[in-house]
C-alpha cells in the first residue's frame, strides 16, 4: 500500500513550481486558459506518474544493482534485471553529482569541489551537476530520491509548455499546439536523455525560438526577457554542446524571422538580441567562466581538439541512409535490453517521435504557412547530421566549435521540426483543409511501417530480439495509427463538423501512443532501492582524509558519493589530463567508462591515499594488510602503506618533461621515499631535491630534525596543514592540480 506521505511531497512541489510558472507565463508572456493549464500540468504525469503516485523513483536504479555489493541486496530492494542497460550514466554520474551538490549545500558550502571521485575534481566547473538550474533547487526540500523524480517531471513540463507557447505564438489553435507539443515533449530524444543534461538543455529550445521571434516582431523588453530566460535555462542545464547547438539553430531562426523586416527594424531587433545575449552571459558567467578555465586541462578537450576535430565525420551514403530507418522504426537496429544491439549503434533511437506524428507532418508540408519551409529545413538538417549524410555533415562539422562537437545530437532539431510540421498540419485540419489527404496520409504511414517492419525483421531476429518484443514494439506503432485512421474514416463518413472535437480525440490517441512507447525506457524503482546501507562499507570512516577503491567491477563508480566515500576511481565528461596520464601506473582504463583497479598493491595507489579496498567476499588480503570486514556482498581490507593526503617525501626528482615524469613515476616502489616534481627553485632539471632529515639541520646549525607535516583539519574543499621543517622542505599531496587551488 502506498503511503499518502510518500506521494504528496513530490506532487505538491511539482504543482507548486509548474503552477507558479504558468501564472508567470499568463501574466507576462501570453494568456492561458484553464483547460490549457490543466493540460500542461497533467500531461507530464503520463511519463512519470507511476513514480509520482507510488512514491517510487523514475531512474534506472536496476543498473546499479548489477554489481556487488548492491547486487547482494537486489531482491530485498525489489530490483530485477536492467530494463534499459544503456542508461548507466544516470545512476553512475548524474545522480551522484546531485548528491555531491546537496552534500555541499547541506554543509553550507559553495558546491565548487567534488571530493568523492577521481582524487577530487571541480563540481561547478563541470557544469553537468546543474548546480544553478531551478529544478535542482526546487527539489532541495525533498529527499534526493524524490527530488530526482521531481526533476524528471519538471523536464517534461518545460518541454511541453515551451513548445505549446511557441506554437500558440504562431497563431495556431490550442488543439494544434497540443499535438505539436506532445510530439516534442515525448520525442525519443528528450525521453531517452531525461536523466542527462541534454534534455533540460534542449527542452527550452522552443522558448528560445519564441523569444527570438518576438525580438524580430515586437522588439520590446518582454522579448528580451523571454530570450534571456531561455538562454539561461539552456546554459545552466549543464551541457555546453547543447547550448552551442541551440544557439546556432536559434540564430538561423532569428535570421529567417528578420528576412521580411525593414532595415531599421532589423537594426533594433539585432541590438536587442545582443542585449539578451549579454544579459544571459552575465547571469551565467558563474557557470561558464569556471568551465572555460577548466576545459583546456581535460583529456576530453585534448582528444577533441587534436584528433576528433580532424576526423572525417560523415558515413558512406548507403550506411547513412540505412540509419535513417530509425526515424520511422526506432527498433530498426535493436533496443537496449532486448537482445543484442550492434556495436556501432546506441541501442536506442533518438530520432523517433511517434507514428501518428507522420500523417500530421505530411499535412504540414502541404500547409500554406510559409514557416513550413523553415521547419522542414531544420528537420532535414537535424536528421541528416544525425545519420552523418555526406556533404551536409561535412559542412556542419567544418564550422568553428562544431568541429569538436558531437553533432549527431543535432537530431533534436529533426524531432522538433517534425513536431512543428505536425502542428501546422493539425491546424489545417482544424480549419477544414486536407481532410481526405489526412486519411490517405494515415494509410500511407501504415503501409510504410508494415513494409519497414518486414524489411528489418531478419535483422531483429539475428540480433536475438525476442519475438514477443518485436511484435509489441510494432503493435505500439500501428494500433494507435489504425485506431486514428478508423476514427477519421468514421468522422468523414458521418460528416462531422467540429474539427476541434476530432482533433482532441486524435491528440488523445497520440498521447496514448507516446505514453505506451516511452513507458518502457525508464523503470520505476521502489523508494527502498535508493542506495540502501551496505554493511561492507560501515568500516570506512567518513569525513577523514583517506580514499577508497574497489576491485574489478565492484562498487561501480561514481556511486561512492551516495555513501559519502572518496573513491579514487571514476569517470567524467571532463577528466583531468595529468591524472589520466598516470592511469597505466595504477589502473586499467576502459573505453567510455571508469578506470578499473585490479591490483590493490600498486605503489601509486598508496600514493593516491587509498587506504580502504572493497573486494569480493572471501578475498585473500595481501600480506601485511588487515581484513576489516567480510560480508556476503564483499570484503573490506586496509592498506597499511597508504600515504596521508599530505606527506613529506625524503627526496624528489626534478623533471619538467611530462613524458619523462611518467617514466620516473613508474620506477618508484615507495612514494614516501621518492617523488617527482616539475620544478624546485634553485635546482636544475635532472637533479634531486632532498627534504631535511634527522641530523641535517639548517645551514650553520649542528643538528636538526626531519621535516614533518600533519593535517590539522580536513574539510571537503580545504586542508589546514602543520608543517615543521628546519629548512626549506617540499610537501607532497595527492590532491589533483586543477586550476583554482591556492596555498594560503
Amino acid at each position: 500500500m502506498v503511503s499518502v506521505l510518500s506521494v504528496l511531497p513530490v506532487l505538491s512541489v511539482y504543482l507548486a513550481v509548474s503552477g507558479l510558472s504558468l501564472l508567470l507565463v499568463h501574466r507576462f508572456v501570453t494568456k492561458i486558459s484553464r483547460a490549457t493549464a490543466i493540460f500542461l500540468l497533467a500531461v507530464p504525469l503520463v511519463v512519470t506518474g507511476k513514480a509520482v503516485f507510488t512514491g517510487g523513483i523514475y531512474a534506472p536504479l536496476d543498473i546499479a544493482y548489477e554489481a556487488m555489493p548492491l547486487a547482494g541486496s537486489a531482491q530485498a530492494a525489489g530490483i530485477g534485471n536492467p530494463q534499459t542497460p544503456i542508461l548507466g550514466d544516470v545512476v553512475s554520474q548524474e545522480i551522484p553529482w546531485r548528491k555531491a551538490v546537496r552534500e555541499a549545500v547541506k554543509n553550507r558550502r559553495l558546491p565548487l569541489w567534488n571530493r568523492f571521485i577521481l582524487a577530487g575534481e571541480p563540481l561547478l566547473a563541470m557544469q553537468q551537476p546543474a548546480i544553478f538550474h531551478p529544478f535542482t533547487w526546487a527539489g532541495m526540500p525533498l529527499s534526493l530520491a524524490h527530488a530526482w523524480t521531481l526533476e524528471m517531471t519538471l523536464g517534461v513540463f518545460l518541454a511541453l509548455a515551451g513548445a505549446f507557447l511557441f506554437f500558440r505564438d504562431l497563431a495556431l489553435s490550442p488543439v494544434a499546439c497540443a499535438i505539436g507539443a506532445i510530439g516534442w515533449a515525448f520525442c525519443d530524444y528528450l525521453i531517452f536523455w531525461a536523466g542527462y543534461p541534454l534534455t533540460p538543455g534542449a527542452a527550452p529550445f522552443p522558448l528560445l525560438l519564441l523569444g527570438l521571434r518576438r525580438l524580430a516582431r515586437d522588439r520590446n523588453r518582454r522579448a528580451v526577457a523571454i530570450t534571456t530566460g531561455a538562454l539561461v535555462l539552456i546554459t545552466v542545464a549543464g551541457h555546453s554542446e547543447t547550448l552551442l547547438h541551440a544557439v546556432a539553430a536559434g540564430g538561423l531562426w532569428f535570421l529567417y524571422c528578420l528576412a521580411a523586416d525593414a532595415r531599421g527594424a532589423r537594426v533594433r531587433a539585432l541590438t536587442l538580441s545582443l542585449v539578451a545575449g549579454a544579459l544571459a552571459l552575465g547571469l551565467t558567467a558563474v557557470v561558464l567562466l569556471p568551465h572555460v578555465e577548466a576545459l583546456p586541462h581535460t583529456v576530453e578537450y585534448f582528444t577533441r581538439s587534436t584528433w576528433y576535430a580532424h576526423v572525417h565525420k560523415s558515413r558512406p551514403l548507403g550506411e547513412a541512409i540505412s540509419r535513417l530507418q530509425e526515424v520511422f522504426l526506432p527498433y530498426a537496429f535493436g533496443i537496449s535490453g532486448h537482445g543484442n544491439s550492434p556495436a556501432n549503434q546506441s541501442g536506442y533511437s533518438n530520432a523517433y517521435a511517434g507514428a501518428l506524428l507522420f500523417p500530421f507532418a505530411m499535412l504540414g508540408v502541404l500547409s500554406r504557412n510559409r514557416l513550413r519551409w523553415f521547419f522542414l529545413g531544420i528537420a532535414v538538417l537535424g536528421f541528416s547530421v544525425w545519420a552523418a549524410i555526406p556533404g551536409i555533415t561535412d559542412l556542419v562539422s567544418a564550422l568553428p566549435l562544431l568541429d569538436i562537437a558531437i553533432n549527431e545530437r543535432l537530431v533534436f532539431l529533426g524531432c522538433f521540426g517534425l513536431a512543428a510540421l505536425a502542428a501546422l498540419g493539425a491546424e489545417d485540419l482544424f480549419r477544414g483543409r486536407h481532410r481526405a489527404a489526412f486519411g490517405a496520409a494515415i494509410a500511407l504511414t501504415l503501409v510504410g511501417l508494415a513494409g519497414g517492419y518486414a524489411l528489418v525483421l531478419p535483422r531483429l531476429t539475428a540480433l536475438a530480439m525476442p519475438a514477443n518484443d518485436r511484435r509489441l514494439v510494432f503493435a505500439r506503432q500501428v494500433i494507435p495509427l489504425a485506431a486514428a485512421g478508423l476514427f477519421w474514416l468514421f468522422w468523414i463518413l458521418r460528416r462531422g463538423r467540429s474539427s476541434q472535437v476530432a482533433l482532441v480525440v486524435l491528440a488523445g490517441i497520440f498521447l496514448a501512443e507516446r505514453g505506451a512507447e516511452t513507458f518502457p525506457v525508464y523503470p520505476v524503482a521502489p523508494d527502498r532501492a535508493f542506495y540502501p546501507r551496505l554493511e561492507v562499507l560501515d568500516g570506512i570512516p567518513r569525513g577523514q582524509p583517506w580514499r577508497t577503491t574497489a576491485l574489478g567491477f565492484m562498487f561501480i563508480p561514481n556511486i561512492s558519493a551516495l555513501y559519502e566515500i572518496e573513491d579514487v576511481r571514476g569517470y567524467e565528461a571532463m577528466t583531468f589530463l595529468p591524472l589520466f596520464q598516470t592511469y597505466p601506473l595504477w589502473c586499467v582504463p576502459q573505453p567510455v567508462w571508469f578506470n578499473r583497479v585490479d591490483d590493490p598493491t600498486r605503489p601509486f595507489l598508496a600514493f593516491l591515499n587509498v587506504r580502504w579496498v572493497v573486494a569480493p567476499s572471501g578475498y585473500a588480503a595481501p600480506p601485511g594488510w588487515k581484513r576489516v570486514a567480510d560480508t556476503p556482498s564483499g570484503s573490506l581490507i586496509e592498506n597499511p602503506r597508504a600515504l596521508p593526503r599530505a606527506f613529506v617525501p625524503r627526496e624528489v626528482n626534478v623533471e619538467p618533461d611530462p613524458a619523462r615524469q611518467l617514466l620516473l613515476l613508474g620506477d618508484i616502489p615507495d612514494f614516501a621515499a621518492r617523488g617527482v616534481v616539475a620544478a624546485v627553485p634553485g635546482h636544475a632539471p635532472g637533479t634531486r631535491f632532498r627534504n631535511p632529515e634527522p641530523g641535517a639541520g639548517a645551514a650553520g646549525s649542528a643538528a636538526g630534525s626531519a621535516a614533518t607535516v600533519a593535517i590539522r583539519t580536513y574539510e571537503a574543499q580545504r586542508m589546514v596543514l602543520d608543517v615543521d621543517a628546519p629548512a626549506a622542505a617540499l610537501v607532497g599531496t595527492s590532491v589533483t592540480g586543477w586550476p583554482g587551488w591556492r596555498l594560503a
